[in-house]
């Protein structure tokens, strides 16, 4: 969609203008979860620039609802964080031909967002995220990076019916997991030596490859077997 719409996304807004509430029902179908404060956000992250009337009311072009679809539709189906969708737009709106990213860096583990973040960048919706905290799968404001991640997941999962109660078996085996790790690492760190820092950091990621290897097998060996 994007190269093959970029054309028809980006002119100067024309035609009939719309609320911010007939933005959400247009799009309500293919985003049920979109509300008013995601707007909202879209715009203070400069995503989109919506016109303003004499007393101050947004107003919503066709264009403008295609632009926002675009970042939806971004976010939702090649999970990229409103950062990257701003540089691509910012690229397409300059003329160019820019090339959609597959991979992003994943931020620094200090980086911290807010619950309206968290929202934004996953598609998560409030009911959904207050059960992930009840299970203990995503923490609580200002949140992790990994808690985006979470919430992107649990958010696909519910195409199939899976919700966050169904994962507490997840998050116990995660908590014996961390405990083994753990339990490896913290002997090392006591050492007194430079690198003893960064060789526990190495060999917890080291065993928590493996551990990914072990699970991923034993899920696969099941689904060879479905016709």
């Amino acid at each position: 969609m994007a190269s093959n719409q970029a054309s028809q996304i980006y002119p100067a807004p024309s035609g009939k203008l719309h609320t911010i509430g007939r933005v959400i029902e247009i799009l309500k179908n293919d985003y049920p979860d979109l509300s008013p404060s995601k707007v909202r956000f879209l715009e203070e992250q400069g995503l989109i620039s919506p016109l303003r009337t004499a007393s101050g009311y947004r107003k919503y072009s066709d264009q403008h609802i295609e632009r926002i679809r675009l970042v939806l539709e971004l976010q939702r189906d090649k999970f990229l964080p409103l950062k990257v969708i701003r540089q691509y737009l910012e690229d397409l709106d300059a003329g160019k031909q820019p090339v959609l990213p597959t991979e992003t860096r994943r931020p620094s583990v200090n980086s911290r967002f807010k619950k309206i973040e968290l929202i934004a960048e996953s598609g998560i919706n409030e009911t959904l995220l207050a059960e992930a905290q009840v299970h203990k799968l995503i923490g609580v404001e200002p949140f992790e990076y990994s808690d985006i991640e979470i919430a992107r997941a649990l958010v696909n999962l519910q195409r199939f019916g899976i919700s966050a109660r169904h994962l507490r078996g997840i998050k116990t085996a995660a908590d014996r997991d961390l405990g083994l790790i753990q339990g490896v690492v913290t002997t090392i760190k006591k050492q007194r030596d430079p690198a003893a820092k960064s060789r526990a950091a190495q060999y917890a990621a080291e065993i928590e490859a493996q551990f990914a290897v072990i699970r991923a097998e034993i899920i696969r060996s099941v689904i060879d077997k479905i016709d």
